[in-house]
């Protein structure tokens, strides 16, 4: 059985979404490219966003 990823260490980190978050989509952390969501918040592409918990695989953002 394969392992989830561990994204704990995304905790407090900023990216800028590269697509709009309706609540989900993508966001460009680091260099690298996670799926994301937010707790029902619409986010436009081009913003800034804090990781603000971790569940399992799923990463939740809220705009910065």
């Amino acid at each position: 059985m394969k392992k989830d990823k561990d994204y704990t260490a995304l905790l407090g980190k900023i990216g800028i979404t590269e697509s709009s978050l309706q609540p989900s989509g993508i966001v460009l952390i680091d260099d690298e490219v996670y799926e994301v969501k937010t707790d029902g918040e619409y986010v436009d592409e081009g913003r800034g966003v804090k990781v603000t918990r971790v569940r399992g695989k799923n990463i939740y953002v809220k705009r910065v």
